[in-house]
């Protein structure tokens, strides 16, 4: 039996999260939840800063939706190797409405809670959210510059 779409896409993300070393996460959310659909615009500028202003840090950034007060709101998750000191600046000179950024070290277990919940529920449905009939809900920047877990 074929694999869905679906399966294979959370596969594919699993695989990045759980293969390479990951010890920071930031979250970069719109100010005001109603501007997120803006998000898969915006976001295309923010990721060619990001890569351009560290090409040496490997990036994996998902789309993620969040109820806040029973409305859907995007954001985006960036798993990467450090801390990004300047991502407040790179998000304000990329997004065309003013983001909160939060980052937070990443614990092993703290991965494998991200992996379960991933793999226990059902994606969001971002096609709906953003009114696009496919939207690529990951991606990883410098891939080149991934560290392998060591096993």
């Amino acid at each position: 039996m074929a694999e869905a779409s679906e399966d294979k896409t959370i596969r594919k993300y699993l695989h990045a999260l759980t293969n390479y070393e990951w010890s920071y996460r930031h979250s970069v959310f719109y100010d005001d939840h109603s501007e997120s659909i803006h998000l898969l615009n915006d976001m295309v500028a923010f990721k060619q800063a990001l890569r351009r202003k560290h090409p040496e840090q490997p990036f994996l950034i998902r789309i993620q939706l969040l109820n806040r007060q029973k409305k859907p709101q995007a954001y985006l998750m960036i798993m990467t190797t450090m801390e990004v000191s300047d991502l407040q600046e790179i998000a304000e000179n990329s997004f065309s409405s003013l983001t909160n950024i939060m980052g937070e070290k990443v614990r092993p277990e703290k991965l494998e809670a991200i992996e379960t919940r991933i793999s226990s529920q059902k994606p969001h449905n971002l096609q709906r959210f953003f009114k696009k009939p496919q939207v690529r809900r990951w991606t990883i920047l410098n891939k080149e510059k991934l560290p392998s877990i060591q096993k």
